[in-house]
């Protein structure tokens, strides 16, 4: 792993092996081995880790993507008027009342449910 991000990122393996102890003190890292010569193996990035980076987003961000595509469908005239007005009434009541309910789901959820 290791001698592989060395030759991804351009750096030295010995800054990539400091790089990882210290990732994985977090961690970072669902798995992670220690092996007599000091270097360290990691398994693959937690959520957090994704998190950090922005490669997983917050359920905040899931919901703000969700709001955004129903948005969508209320203003799109090519919609019939009955769907555009259920779709004005949830994105209301996501922005409202249920922000916090549908947080508490994404977050509850792993926040991977709208991944992609």
């Amino acid at each position: 792993m290791a001698n592989e991000l060395a030759q991804l990122t351009g750096f030295e393996e010995k800054d990539v092996q400091r790089a990882l102890r210290a990732l994985a003190l977090e961690p970072f890292f669902d798995d992670v081995m220690y092996v007599a010569s000091g270097d360290v193996i990691v398994g693959a990035p937690t959520g957090n880790a994704l998190r950090v980076v922005g490669q997983w987003p917050t359920p905040e961000a899931q919901l703000d993507r969700l709001i955004a595509a129903i948005e969508a469908v209320a203003a799109d005239e090519a919609q019939p008027e009955e769907e555009r007005s259920k779709a004005r009434q949830l994105g209301m009541s996501l922005k409202g009342a249920l922000y916090q309910v549908a947080i508490g789901a994404l977050g509850g959820a792993g926040g991977n449910i709208m991944s992609g």
